[in-house]
């Protein structure tokens, strides 16, 4: 028996070895995922720390792994299922003359991990607990360079792990050229006070380091996804055995603006780009009443044209590189409008820590406030803002199985709205301003696909409306607020926690009081798991 019980757990090996994936996001489960960023040292802490956190000054705040843990129902209050922390690996210590590596991004040795953040424990119970609750882990990795506090005297030693000889970087010279693409790839980021030695990702020594640690790291954290930061300083020939190498759904920085540029990363180097070409002109469509949203519009095609599968875009408004939108515009209506844009289009949403709290920080240091001075308010407008948004969204892609993959029509309403034709949600998105008197535009059937008298829902004010009979819809866009439409009949948890209201009764209210929405297990994942468990619990008795 005992024989008998062995040969049966050698044969399960391969498929234990397999449970992992289970969790892991792929391209085509990645496609319906949302993701909300946060900076680890600013998120959350033990309640035992109370000193001042003032991001300017650019200091360790006592941010944990173990704290976030404790978060993440505030999270997956807002819909989000996936959750993207900063960089786990050990950075160089001290103060520079630009404060701490609070961040994560200042790489000291990748073998071992950044102790100011928590355990390998820690990292390891934040895996559990976010699947546990059928979430996700997306890790930022650091691949095209280390950090140093010289720069044309730098000379490494053991302190940078396996990166300790000179043979490992490329010779010192800064980028002063970013149309220069052997500058952009071979010199340095960086300045005096804090350089960024460049990797040679071309030496075999380097690649084959970094693609045996990508598998190590995913495999002994559970990470489901990653983050790749400053994508276009690596050579587009390194990447596809990275990523293979990862074996789970990737997100990639490619810093510019110019669609063609970026695409080239997703076709030739495999690398799913965060969507910077949409980016600039998104943030010009709304920082002003007067915004151009052609530039919008015509980006969208480009974009069609540009990457090989525009679906697994990162889309954002804000994110840790970037002055919040927040810090320029303070018009309710432009601000909603602009956030409402990376969850209603192609791609993969992603939301930035504080946005949901109304933090309204510039550029670096300055947009990555402490959140815990918010008190982690689930009744702010903006938390049920997105909270709406995600709830919209999901209805979406639980009504029709090509939402994720189907690409949208974007065209012009009005000169100050625009109509997103992702079906089945339909978004009339305005940059009138809050001020703006009630405008008229009508969403044509022939956009919509529509029947006629049907009951339709705004998603985010809960208001309903009929389309006439010829399946158009009559829509008065109010206090230039953005307007999120499905169909009535497979809204799903859409505006459930408050009455609808009819045409003639409705307040036009961008806040939906509807709850958290709840994110269950991949059934996939829940029988595997169970017939895993099954057996295994049969073969101890046997034992």
């Amino acid at each position: 028996m005992f024989s008998s019980a062995s040969t049966t757990l050698v044969a399960l090996l391969p498929l234990l070895a397999s449970i992992p994936s289970i969790f892991a996001l792929d391209e085509s489960s990645a496609r319906s995922a949302s993701v909300y960023q946060l900076v680890t040292d600013r998120f959350a802490r033990n309640s035992s720390v109370t000193s001042t956190c003032t991001a300017s000054e650019r200091k360790y705040c006592g941010g944990t792994w173990s704290a976030i843990s404790d978060k993440l129902d505030y999270i997956q209050g807002m819909g989000f299922d996936t959750v993207w922390i900063s960089p786990v690996v050990s950075n160089i210590g001290g103060t520079t003359g630009e404060g701490e590596a609070y961040h994560g991004y200042w790489t000291l040795d990748p073998n071992t991990l950044n102790s100011n953040y928590g355990s390998a424990d820690d990292l390891k119970t934040l895996s559990t607990n976010l699947h546990s609750k059928g979430m996700y882990l997306m890790v930022d990795v650091v691949i095209n360079h280390v950090a140093a506090t010289s720069s044309s005297t730098f000379q490494p030693d053991s302190a940078y792990g396996p990166f300790s000889t000179s043979d490992d970087y490329h010779p010192f010279c800064w980028i002063t050229d970013y149309t220069n693409q052997t500058q952009v790839e071979d010199c340095w980021l960086g300045d005096s006070s804090v350089a960024l030695p460049d990797l040679n990702t071309d030496s075999t020594t380097v690649s084959s380091y970094w693609n045996n640690w990508i598998q190590e790291l995913v495999s002994n954290y559970t990470l489901d996804a990653i983050r790749i930061d400053t994508v276009k300083h690596v050579p587009k020939t390194f990447w596809p055995n990275f990523v293979s190498s990862a074996n789970v759904f990737n997100q990639g920085e490619v810093l510019n603006g110019d669609a063609t540029y970026v695409g080239a990363y997703q076709s030739d180097g495999k690398v799913n780009p965060f969507n910077y070409p949409a980016y600039y002109p998104l943030t010009r469509a709304f920082n002003q009443t007067s915004g151009d949203l052609s530039e919008l519009i015509a980006m969208t095609q480009t974009i069609k044209s540009s990457f090989s599968d525009p679906t697994l875009l990162g889309n954002f408004l804000n994110n840790h590189d970037n002055a919040r939108f927040e810090s320029t515009v303070t018009d309710a209506s432009l601000i909603k409008n602009a956030h409402a844009y990376p969850f209603v289009t192609d791609g993969i949403p992603y939301g930035y820590y504080g946005s949901e709290a109304g933090f309204t920080g510039g550029n670096d240091p300055d947009n990555r406030e402490p959140l815990w001075t918010s008190n982690y308010d689930t009744t702010s407008n903006m938390y049920k803002f997105f909270t709406s948004l995600n709830m919209a969204r999901k209805a979406a892609g639980n009504a029709s199985t090509s939402f994720y993959t189907s690409q949208m029509n974007v065209s012009s309403l009005s000169s100050s709205s625009i109509l997103i034709n992702k079906t089945p949600l339909i978004s009339v998105l305005s940059n009138s301003g809050s001020s703006a008197s009630d405008a008229s535009v009508t969403i044509p059937s022939s956009s919509s696909g529509w029947s006629a008298n049907v009951a339709i829902v705004d998603s985010l004010s809960c208001e309903v409306l009929t389309t006439d009979g010829s399946g158009n819809l009559a829509v008065t866009v109010k206090t230039g607020l953005p307007r999120v439409f499905i169909q009535n009949s497979i809204k799903g948890q859409v505006c459930t926690g408050s009455a609808a209201t009819n045409t003639s009764t409705s307040s036009g209210s961008s806040g939906s009081s509807s709850g958290a929405i709840t994110l269950k297990m991949d059934v996939k994942a829940s029988w595997m798991i169970g017939a895993v468990g099954a057996v295994l619990g049969g073969m101890m008795m046997a034992l």
